[in-house]
């Protein structure tokens, strides 16, 4: 077998009969269990695609079990592919494997489950996942570029220009009066992750209109749904996040969770109705829970409809307009 050069990333599983192992990502180790050898064998391997994701090239497995060991490339698509001594290898067959959470079958290169929406649905750590960061992740691997053929391309989302046609100026609010404080968080069915937004004061009806009239109607506000809890309607665009800071005037809303950074994304509604969402450069990603679930890429904002669900770390979060 050829020698795995000592060149990061690397994704090493050592997997046990018992269905129990380890998988190490450079340098951090990760405890495994899974209820068969099957499924934490798809498990180790959709952690490698998710490293490859992360630093958008392929990157090294070196998968050991019962039968012995073996040495793959992991593909950012979830193509995963032999490393023989010479030659370009072979294509290796994973099956879909069970939900962690609902049961249905996803393939290694989900994001999201398709049936149920949670995040890497085949992840088999029986602890909290180190975060993936490309900067401390990637080291050049030039040799194994070179071996490989070229990954299929991540579908990625249309953007939004920067510069927007006329009438579709992007909506904002003004800041909150001094003392104004955040309302307390609401109370959620168990297991849900709770948010909270501010309080506005009452204000006169004519204040009302005209800060109305500066971010769109009352008619299309934008609602927010985080984990299948209460509708909240949040004036204007949003700043969603643990303590989120509002750019440009947007209304802060926290939303609770492990895995959501301190300002994770921004909501905005334009006067048309459209709702624009951009990734706050989170550590944990944004995604777009679509036909196929994507990334968006920070401060690039995309356009989508409402109804739509996002992902703002683990915690899922429906973007709806009032009525």
């Amino acid at each position: 077998m050829a020698a795995v050069p000592a060149t990061w990333p690397l994704v090493r599983a050592r997997l046990a009969p018992d269905g129990t192992g380890t998988v190490h990502v450079n340098e951090h180790a990760s405890a495994c269990a899974a209820p068969s050898t099957a499924r934490l064998r798809a498990g180790a391997l959709a952690r490698a695609v998710a490293v490859a994701r992360t630093v958008g090239r392929p990157v090294r497995v070196v998968l050991a079990d019962a039968a012995g060991a073996s040495l793959l490339a992991a593909h950012p698509d979830g193509t995963l592919r032999t490393l023989p001594a010479d030659g370009p290898g072979v294509l290796v067959d994973v099956p879909p494997a069970p939900c962690r959470r609902c049961g249905s079958d996803q393939p290694v290169a989900a994001l999201a489950c398709g049936a149920c929406g949670t995040l890497e649905p085949l992840r088999v750590e029986t602890d909290p996942v180190a975060v993936l960061d490309a900067a401390t992740l990637s080291q050049p691997d030039e040799g194994l570029l070179a071996s490989l053929p070229a990954p299929r391309p991540v579908p990625a989302l249309p953007t939004v220009p920067g510069d927007l046609p006329d009438g579709l100026a992007r909506a904002s609010v003004p800041a909150l009066p001094d003392g104004v404080a955040a309302a307390a968080v609401l109370a959620l069915p168990d297991g849900l992750s709770p948010v909270s937004v501010p309080v506005l004061p009452p204000e006169p009806a004519a204040a009302g209109a005209v800060r109305g009239a500066a971010v769109t109607s009352p008619e299309r506000a934008l609602v927010l749904t985080v984990d299948g809890g209460a509708p909240v309607r949040v004036p204007g665009g949003a700043s969603l996040g643990r303590d989120p800071v509002a750019p440009t005037g947007r209304t802060p809303v926290r939303v609770v969770g492990a895995t959501v950074s301190k300002t994770h994304a921004l909501v905005d509604v334009e006067p048309d109705g459209t709702i624009l969402v951009t990734d706050f450069s989170s550590t944990n990603g944004t995604h777009v829970l679509l036909d196929a679930p994507v990334r968006l890429v920070p401060h690039t904002p995309v356009a989508v409809p409402a109804g739509t669900v996002v992902l703002l770390g683990e915690v899922r979060c429906t973007l709806g307009l009032s009525a």
